[in-house]
């Protein structure tokens, strides 16, 4: 008889709440970045903000990890099982928001097709990439971490996890120098030193797909995995070396910010690179943003703060994550013309906020229904 599921871990909803709400208001903030705006201030605090709050893929990307790694570590995986809720509560929902947000493209003219065949041609090859909306690679990366995690679970059994942690971020840092500085910064050259070669598609591939392949996030998942594996033991180094981490963070953020400041602003970097994932300073900032907001779940679940909040926001995380880019489509093309009403900084401020509030309604009506909880997937149970 295989052992009994591991108890919910309560911080975990804090922390998927603080992740996905960094991801909302980066979502909603490039819009507001992207319209010509006169003042100077507003603007680079928009710019510093998308800067700033790209850490919530890895957050999700870090608790993914550890919450399989937790649950399974003394227990056996039944495949079987398990990738029959995956289909039921993470790909079957893809599949629809996918053709949602092909809708949304063809409705804005951004992509035309001239018959069904047509479409579901392009939703197929949608599916494959994960290029129907710019949040979907995500549930690429997600697939493929599941398709692999019975192989991670056999072979990531670490026994030192502090040599473990230094080798998983050492590596981590050193895929992001190789992206950034290899791929991203010196892109038009590569392109251009392969080019008539064999390795020329190989190349073009890899720049257009680097953020969909789970190679490039690995790492968080496995410091996420070694997080679960020795859980009491992290809880109480995030205890002991807060002041520690506090400091990193201090320090990583200001470096994020003077680079935005210099790079982009005074040298003219190009917006693609100030905001890159990939970019190493961002990559030690997201290792101490991911350590803090670990230690802040913990307190914050001790203290029951915010918990009704907390549980409606991570009980309905994955319909919120589809749902809010579509959400966020129709506030800016269509209920914002009477914005000049109010101050851009308050809009700027209560737009992610009512994108979170209408997603989060909206995903709780689509579960509540049999016949519709299936577009919500997990969110739905």
């Amino acid at each position: 008889m295989l052992p009994s599921a591991k108890a919910h871990l309560g911080e975990m909803d804090y922390f998927r709440a603080f992740g996905l709400t960094s991801i909302v208001i980066i979502h909603s903030m490039a819009f507001f970045f992207s319209l010509p705006d006169a003042n100077i201030v507003s603007h680079a605090f928009q710019g510093l903000t998308v800067n700033l709050f790209r850490y919530g893929r890895f957050v999700f990307m870090f608790i993914t990890g550890l919450v399989f790694f937790y649950s399974y570590q003394d227990r056996k995986l039944d495949p079987q099982r398990f990738y029959r809720r995956r289909l039921k509560n993470l790909i079957i929902p893809y599949a629809v928001w996918t053709a949602v947000y092909l809708a949304l493209d063809y409705w804005s003219g951004t992509i035309q097709w001239s018959d069904p065949v047509s479409f579901v041609a392009v939703w197929a090859q949608s599916l494959v990439n994960g290029n129907a909306f710019y949040h979907l690679y995500y549930i690429i990366v997600t697939i493929q971490f599941y398709l692999f995690l019975p192989l991670l679970l056999v072979i990531f059994k670490p026994r030192r996890p502090r040599l473990w942690a230094g080798l998983l971020m050492a590596s981590g840092f050193l895929i992001c120098m190789v992206y950034f500085y290899g791929l991203e910064a010196q892109s038009t050259r590569i392109v251009s030193l392969v080019a008539g070669t064999p390795w020329a598609g190989v190349t073009a591939w890899l720049l257009m797909y680097k953020d969909h392949l789970l190679f490039s996030y690995l790492p968080f998942y496995l410091l996420g995995g070694l997080a679960g594996i020795y859980l009491e033991e992290c809880h109480r180094w995030l205890a002991d070396h807060i002041g520690w981490i506090e400091m990193g963070l201090l320090l990583s953020a200001a470096l994020v910010i003077g680079q935005y400041f210099y790079c982009y602003r005074y040298l003219g970097q190009s917006w693609d690179l100030t905001v890159s994932v990939f970019k190493p300073s961002f990559y030690l900032y997201s290792l101490f943003a991911i350590a803090i907001l670990f230690r802040l779940s913990l307190v914050m679940m001790s203290s029951g703060s915010l918990q009704t909040l907390i549980k409606m926001l991570s009980s309905k995380s994955l319909g919120i994550y589809l749902m809010h880019p579509a959400v966020l489509f129709f506030l800016h093309n269509y209920f914002y013309l009477w914005s000049q009403a109010l101050p851009s900084y308050i809009l700027v401020i209560i737009d992610p906020f009512i994108a979170l509030t209408i997603s989060y309604l909206i995903t709780r009506f689509l579960s509540g229904n049999n016949y519709t909880r299936f577009v919500v997937g997990e969110a739905g149970k």
